[in-house]
């Protein structure tokens, strides 16, 4: 049996209170007599013995005592669970989205689909087989399909959502995948409050939730593109209705910004304000809704949000101008090549000098190609057009080379990496690997005007930042990679205080998955990084309404899964038939109540 609505089974305590109350009931008939002298004299002596007499049989008593216990128990939603699976196999699939971590579903909606799914393992027959794939924002199989029921209990018990949106439709995919060839079945606990459920063969959803308000932070980020910094803060109202929603913003606990927001149903409010020093800034709405993970939100504010910088060349003035200027920890000019200084420095800059073979570390390359890369220069390229860039990726986040020329550029031949910035040849190009961490600018500064275009201090801050291991703005499922240089262990410490120890592969410290929104610290013998997770857009994580299942896919009212051929588990609901019970008790005990009160007069 399993209960909708455990807490419901606290109104039993009403039962003590229903036979106290028939206790201390007065019983009167009316009796002619002669006089009442004496009666008045003994009203005392029955009223002090009236609350301990004991309980008559009273068929009354009874029908008011089963109908109150069937109201309550009614009210908990109980249901029998029967059933096995029909086939082979059967693959289950759970939401993991933020969403799911909803309590409109008692204890919430990605508990309930764990709780139904790991009853279905239970009645797994002998030789039938069962894997779980999670629907995070990338799919993942806990466990393959296995006639081990062990195994698959505890992937579910192990199974967490995460604070971003889960791809349901390609955890689907992933499922029949692995269920093809076989006469089993899927199962998919969700909400479907991210779109349209695909509707496929052997495909039974079952759609959880009930409630649809929600009140959240979808962003809080500092802005460092204006003179002085800024922050964000973003908060959406997916609800039906208006609400006025308190914010406060602190940094390490000083109070930066307090006000109320007027949100109308479905809409979005943003604040901006100046903020200065060091820290990090949490935001917190107060809300009475279903979802409160999304009613908070961190960023990091840095004093110098940039690295230490070696600068390597014969002399650029421009370059050195804005070196100056940016927000850098320490820079440093030289034009010695000794790569046993260049582990003191967060980035090296290599501005038209060959360095020979590049030991690990970060690198700026401007016009030079280093010979232990997989890239290649054969000639030049005569005024090269910049015919498109990656205006998504963080080095040309806010930079426009629509109106840059180049006189002059390598003509580059990559065998790897990624291409930001692409002409007649690659013009920008990215590389990580073997612990290098490269930027590389296929034209010398001197070749273009981009040292006039205000483009050219948010490239060169941009790259900076990337290069130094400045991780920027993380939402939960992004994968986030930092430059080893010469470190050879690292830990990781979670919002939840949980610490991972790391190790670099191929030069880089590969973090495990992000799944959680909140601050990061990072730590090695260098130092400690932080960083913070958000949720990420809109669409992530405010919108919790419960969505439609595909038509014919979806479990009927009162079931747990389909009934039919694939049938893999039925809940039959008694709460109907309870109600129903407390209802004729009680016309029973009206009607009987009638009729002795009749047959008095």
């Amino acid at each position: 049996m399993t209960l909708g609505v455990p807490a419901a089974l606290w109104g039993l305590l009403a039962l003590p209170l229903l036979v106290l109350l028939y206790l201390l009931r007065v019983r009167r008939r009316d009796h002619p007599v002669s006089s009442i002298l004496l009666w008045q004299r003994s009203a005392p002596v029955l009223a002090a013995f009236r609350p301990s007499r004991r309980i008559e049989r009273s068929l009354l008593l009874l029908l008011q005592l089963v109908a109150l216990a069937a109201v309550i128990v009614g009210l908990a939603q109980p249901g029998l669970v029967g059933g096995t699976v029909a086939g082979r196999d059967v693959v289950l699939v759970l939401d993991a989205s933020l969403s799911m971590r909803a309590r409109d579903v008692s204890p919430t909606r990605f508990e309930r689909a764990r709780q139904e799914a790991l009853t279905l393992v239970a009645r797994l027959q002998p030789g039938q087989r069962a894997a779980v794939v999670l629907a995070a924002p990338h799919p993942v199989v806990l466990t393959p399909l296995t006639g081990d029921r062990r195994a698959v209990a505890a992937a579910l018990r192990g199974a967490e959502p995460w604070d971003a949106a889960g791809d349901v439709a390609g955890a689907v995919t992933l499922a029949s995948v692995l269920g093809s060839g076989t006469d089993g079945r899927i199962v998919v606990w969700t909400d479907a409050a991210r779109g349209p459920l695909p509707p496929m063969a052997r495909v039974t959803y079952q759609v959880l939730g009930t409630s649809g308000d929600n009140v959240g932070i979808t962003q809080l980020r500092v802005l460092r593109e204006t003179p002085r910094s800024e922050a964000l803060v973003r908060v959406d109202n997916w609800g039906s209705s208006a609400t006025r929603t308190p914010l406060e913003v602190r940094l390490d606990n000083v109070l930066v910004y307090r006000g109320t927001l007027e949100l109308p149903a479905g809409g979005t409010r943003a604040v901006v304000f100046p903020v200065s020093g060091a820290g990090v800034l949490h935001a917190h709405v107060v809300t009475r809704d279903a979802l409160p993970e999304d009613d908070d939100a961190t960023a990091v504010l840095a004093s110098t949000p940039l690295p230490s910088v070696l600068l390597i060349g014969r002399g650029n003035s421009s370059l050195e101008r804005v070196l100056r200027v940016l927000p850098i920890a320490r820079a440093v000019e030289t034009q010695t090549i000794d790569p046993s200084t260049w582990t003191r420095f967060d980035v090296v800059i290599l501005d038209g000098v060959d360095p020979g073979p590049l030991p690990p570390g970060n690198y700026l390359s401007i016009g030079i190609v280093p010979p232990n890369l997989p890239v290649s220069a054969s000639g030049t390229v005569a005024q090269p057009d910049i015919a498109t860039w990656d205006r998504e990726d963080p080095v040309l986040r806010f930079v426009d080379l629509s109106d840059v020329h180049i006189d002059r550029a390598l003509s580059l031949a990559p065998e790897g990496g990624r291409i930001l910035v692409a002409g007649q040849s690659p013009l920008v190009w990215e590389y990580e690997g073997n612990g290098v961490r490269m930027l590389l600018f296929g034209f010398a500064l001197e070749d273009s005007d981009l040292p006039r275009h205000v483009a050219f201090p948010i490239l060169i801050r941009n790259s900076l930042a990337w290069l130094g291991g400045g991780i920027g703005d993380v939402t939960v499922g992004d994968d986030v990679q930092l430059p080893a240089g010469s470190e050879t262990a690292g830990t990781l410490v979670g919002p939840d205080g949980r610490r991972t120890d790391l190790h670099p592969t191929a030069g880089a410290f590969v973090l495990p998955p992000i799944t959680r929104a909140g601050l990061y610290r990072f730590s090695t013998a260098a130092g400690t990084r932080t960083f913070a997770a958000a949720i990420g857009s809109a669409a992530t994580a405010g919108i919790i309404r419960p969505g439609p299942a595909p038509e014919g896919a979806m479990a009927p009212q009162g079931s747990l899964l389909a009934r039919g051929p694939g049938t893999v588990l039925v809940r039959v609901p008694l709460w109907p038939w309870l109600l129903l019970a407390g209802v004729i008790a009680l016309v029973g005990e009206w009607a009987l109540a009638t009729r002795r009160h009749r047959g008095d007069v």
